[in-house]
């Protein structure tokens, strides 16, 4: 079985040694210095590629890999994936949650900064400024409060329990509901109002969808108490970018803690502004969509991916598919 490899960021020697270890000599491996899917559609061997393991298609390489029966995606989402180009009759699609700890742990060390005013006084202290600590500039309280968390899957799971050690009473939204021990009660989405209007911290862990882009607007982010905690590490546009701004601005939201965006650097360059001047707010806390940068994640990372590899190959069925109509 040939498995060929998209080039991405994490695609070290020692990631690509990882597979090769682990994996036996009747699966051939690939790893293509390529991110183009139609330059990768000209390889000579691609019609005999079974797996890829990769973030985009394309026409040219659906059209061309005729042995290609799996599409692994390397990470969590899937919005770069051109999904309508796969026949999902002969192709399955997985996605991987293997770094959703990684993810999870961003996501609360997001929470705890932007709650207890970390930047804000971090900031005040670099220059001498004593005044965080005098005046009325109070952080928030953790212990106890709500934690609601929309898309209750893999990493709002793992937030859920990384946080019980607070107490904090923790709710969720997902499309299918089900019941969970972590949690005092899950609805579906046509409940959101509920879950906003009684979350003291709102972690977002929805992929981004037709229908979860801008699901938290203006009215959606109007029920939320005045000293909520917003965390997206999901994808930007799934909050409205002028509402989560301007009520972060007015002190309608306590802060929030930002991982995903709207605006991205092209390839190359390292910089680039939001439409609205977030960087002027001292009431949230901003990471370059950095959660998966982690030590020693190689092998972590790699986890969901050698195991599907390995279920390929043996004629079973991969872990962790996705509803492509579904978008998740």
């Amino acid at each position: 079985m040939k498995v060929l490899f998209q080039y991405q960021g994490l695609m070290s020697e020692q990631y690509m040694q990882f597979f090769r270890s682990n994996l036996g000599n009747d699966i051939e491996l690939i790893f293509s210095d390529q991110t183009n899917p139609d330059e990768i559609a000209q390889r000579e061997d691609i019609s005999e590629i079974e797996v890829f393991v990769g973030y985009t298609v394309s026409s040219a390489l659906m059209k061309a890999a005729t042995s290609l029966r799996h599409i692994q995606i390397p990470w969590t989402g899937f919005d770069r994936m051109d999904t309508s180009l796969i026949d999902t009759s002969k192709i399955t699609v997985s996605n991987s949650h293997a770094n959703s700890t990684a993810i999870a742990e961003h996501a609360v060390a997001l929470m705890l900064a932007a709650s207890k005013l970390l930047i804000l006084r971090d900031g005040k202290m670099r220059q001498g400024d004593w005044s965080t600590r005098s005046e009325n500039v109070d952080s928030f309280w953790v212990t106890g409060k709500t934690l609601g968390i929309v898309g209750y899957g893999a990493i709002g799971e793992k937030v859920a329990n990384m946080l019980s050690g607070f107490g904090m009473r923790t709710i969720g939204v997902r499309r299918h509901p089900e019941d969970n021990p972590n949690a005092e009660y899950i609805v579906g989405t046509d409940r959101l109002d509920q879950v906003l209007s009684e979350s003291d911290y709102l972690l977002v862990a929805v992929p981004l969808t037709d229908e979860t882009r801008g699901m938290l607007g203006p009215n959606q982010l109007d029920l939320l108490k005045p000293e909520c905690v917003i965390v997206n590490i999901a994808r930007g546009p799934v909050i409205d970018e002028e509402a989560l701004y301007t009520r972060l601005r007015d002190k309608k939201i306590g802060a929030a803690g930002i991982d995903v965006w709207y605006n991205y650097p092209s390839r190359g360059e390292s910089t680039t502004m939001q439409n609205f001047p977030f960087e002027e707010l001292d009431n949230i806390v901003m990471t370059p969509h950095s959660a998966f940068k982690i030590r020693d994640r190689v092998e972590e990372f790699a986890k969901d991916i050698l195991k599907n590899i390995e279920l390929c190959a043996s004629g079973q069925s991969p872990i962790n598919q996705v509803y492509l109509d579904l978008g998740y």
